[in-house]
């Protein structure tokens, strides 16, 4: 399902699987935006550790459900599984690009 998105967001989800958070940041512009759960991420470095940090206590895996292009944004469903409450759940996780790199994401 992922060969119909621009290539920053296959390589976020391919880094995301392979629990590779350093080239998961590199994928965004240097001031991107990571917002999820209620917190915002700005900034490579701050990205890594909320990748890192998310994984470490969740443990979790994303499959890409579906997708859709609206307004400029990469608008992705994916579903969610991993050691939390109401494992598995259904997110949708928003993208804004900036040529090659991620602006911003979006998870709600």
């Amino acid at each position: 399902m992922t060969d119909k998105l621009p290539h920053p967001v296959i390589a976020y989800y391919s880094a995301a699987a392979a629990h590779d958070f350093e080239a998961l940041a590199h994928g965004f512009a240097v001031d991107g935006v990571v917002r999820d759960e209620g917190a915002v991420r700005t900034g490579r470095a701050a990205i890594a550790t909320w990748a890192a940090n998310a994984y470490a206590q969740y443990k979790h895996e994303t499959e890409v459900l579906g997708s859709r292009e609206q307004d400029g944004v990469h608008v992705v469903s994916v579903r969610v599984s991993g050691q939390f409450p109401g494992s598995p759940v259904q997110l949708t996780q928003r993208f804004a690009l900036a040529g090659d790199e991620i602006r911003s994401l979006e998870i709600g």
